[in-house]
């Protein structure tokens, strides 16, 4: 019928005009396997595909927050009064580590936040389009809060210590600004079905 049918997948036997029973047929009429059937009928999602439960993500979302709070809080106390030394280098650190644990992952809330709807059926384009609304109504009242805690730290504590404070704040406000739609999906989006 096609020479080669191996190589095609369903989806392009039903575009060349095959019916599924004529597929079912040349399936069966070349010897493959029930196993091999099922394959070519029903493929196995791709690793970006793995999201891993809503538990595991909602506790990656505490930890993502807590543990770049615990760390900028640790390196403000250890930083020496009038240095900027380990402050400078280690919170821009810790926003990047936060940053790859989010963005480094291989799933589609990661893979499709910012490149369009090709992967997406309805509801994510739906539950995308919510995360990013709520993450502006919340980004932006903790933005214009960041900027007058920062303020009032370098007009409070003039020099070197008000401006760690405000540079401290801006990077927190940074690290909430490009995590917060892609954390506000994750944290919203149910558990995966079980495919098995």
């Amino acid at each position: 019928m096609i020479d080669d049918f191996d190589k095609l997948s369903v989806t392009e036997l039903r575009l060349r005009g095959m019916t599924s029973d004529q597929i079912l047929a040349e399936q069966k009429r070349r010897g493959m396997s029930k196993q091999q059937i099922d394959a070519a009928w029903f493929p196995k999602p791709p690793t970006y595909n793995r999201i891993r439960s809503r538990r595991f993500r909602r506790s990656l979302v505490v930890a993502t927050y807590c543990g770049w709070l615990l760390a900028a809080v640790v390196i403000r106390l250890v930083t020496p009064a009038g240095q900027t030394f380990p402050l400078i280098p280690f919170v821009p650190l810790a926003n990047s580590v936060a940053l790859l644990l989010w963005f480094a992952r291989k799933t589609y809330l990661s893979r499709e936040v910012l490149s369009g709807d090709s992967g997406l059926d309805e509801r994510l384009v739906q539950n995308r389009n919510h995360a990013f609304r709520r993450s502006f109504q919340v980004f932006v009242p903790a933005a214009l809060t960041g900027w007058v805690a920062s303020l009032v730290c370098i007009w409070v504590q003039p020099g070197i210590e008000g401006f760690n404070n405000a540079v401290l704040i801006f990077l927190g406000a940074t690290l909430l600004g490009t995590t917060l739609p892609t954390v506000i999906w994750a944290w919203r989006e149910p558990d995966p079905v079980d495919s098995n």
